[in-house]
């Protein structure tokens, strides 16, 4: 059974320290070329996402290579997670990363369809 912030086929967001997270973690930047490579890992932890919205390039490209490689996930239903410094903070019917006194649309990269789990240190949205 998976654990808190482990949900196989979805995206999982945790806050860095509330869940465990897995020992394989790779940058933003390297989870982009595995998404083009089509090179996912089986479980892995992505770290940077903050420094990603900081870089409204890379944030972009993001979005655009989950998209593009939405139905291959969907189909191999590997477990990511995107672990965070910050906070995550309700917008809407939507939810934004507070990272050190500045606020980024998660939809911006996930989609709409971000979902609370548990306390709110946990999102989940779908591939």
């Amino acid at each position: 059974m998976a654990g808190p912030g482990q949900i196989p086929g979805r995206y999982n967001l945790v806050i860095d320290g509330a869940y465990e997270t897995f020992e394989h973690q790779i940058p933003v930047k390297e989870f982009i070329q595995r998404l083009e490579e089509d090179d996912v890992p089986d479980k892995v932890s992505v770290v940077g996402l903050a420094k990603a919205f900081e870089d409204n390039n890379l944030a972009t490209k993001l979005a655009r290579e989950m998209d593009r490689r939405a139905n291959d996930l969907e189909y191999q239903s590997p477990t990511i997670q995107f672990v965070v410094e910050g906070s995550f903070h309700r917008s809407g019917k939507t939810y934004d990363l507070r990272n050190n006194d500045e606020l980024y649309s998660l939809q911006q990269v996930f989609g709409p369809q971000l979902e609370r789990k548990e306390d709110g240190e946990w999102l989940v949205a779908p591939f």
